[in-house]
């Protein structure tokens, strides 16, 4: 038995559901009911761990865009710039040295 289901989707999704239909030359309910099936089938473990994934390559990508369009200030290694830090008095009370111990 088959049921009818109406749903609501924005319009960017239904215009990628039907592009999508198209290019693999099936209707668009067979390739909702295909995707539903896919998805339904999974854990939610395995969808946890999609998900997370996902949310990782987007952080990912967005380090690797971070330094464009920014100015650089100082092109020492980072490393570098820690140490040098650390040597100060600024970093003090990063290393439990405060003022309150001077």
């Amino acid at each position: 038995m088959t049921a009818k289901v109406t749903i609501s989707l924005p319009d960017e999704l239904l215009a990628r559901l039907d592009a999508e239909a198209g290019d693999l030359g099936m209707a668009r309910s067979e390739l909702v009911q295909e995707s539903l099936a896919a998805y339904l089938g999974k854990t939610a473990e395995e969808r946890h761990a999609e998900a997370r994934q996902r949310r990782m390559l987007w952080a990912l990508e967005g380090m690797r865009t971070f330094a464009e369009d920014r100015t650089v200030i100082d092109d020492r290694p980072t490393l570098e710039i820690l140490r040098k830090i650390r040597e100060t008095d600024d970093s003090a009370p990063l290393r439990g040295h405060g003022d309150d111990e001077k």
